[in-house]
């Protein structure tokens, strides 16, 4: 490595997303509109410990044998992608909700490593 140079290597995942449609659950939440993908493109997801909730009295779950288990993941998209808290990314045939999504600027001020972050939080058994 030479002395003040950094390199990094994210691999490149192709991703879907998707937006919330009008509809909602009998609960209220509002259900993925998987008709037609918003944006499609090469991203790079990378992958999390996840979080795991034992107590089924507060996070759901089956109790203390049969955890609520969720994947969780950062996620890396092109500064032209449409990125929004929401959003459904379909990666690997899994699904995403998106959250604390924010744009990171190129710290060279070029533009050229312009892109979007997003905390990805997989939906478990979703959709069916």
């Amino acid at each position: 490595m030479v002395a003040g140079r950094v390199s990094l290597l994210l691999g490149a995942d192709q991703v879907s997303l998707y937006q919330a449609s009008p509809a909602s659950d009998a609960h209220g939440w509002a259900l993925p509109d998987l008709s037609a993908p918003v944006w499609t493109g090469a991203g790079s997801f990378q992958r999390g410990p996840g979080r795991t909730d034992a107590l089924a009295s507060q996070g759901g779950g089956g109790g203390p044998y049969d955890p609520n288990a969720g994947a969780l993941a950062t996620i890396y998209l092109p500064a032209d992608a449409p990125v929004a808290d929401g959003l459904i990314a379909e990666v690997g045939g899994s699904f995403y909700w998106l959250g604390q999504s924010r744009p990171v600027s190129d710290p060279r001020g070029t533009g050229d490593l312009d892109c979007w972050v997003a905390v990805a939080t997989g939906t478990g058994g979703w959709p069916p």
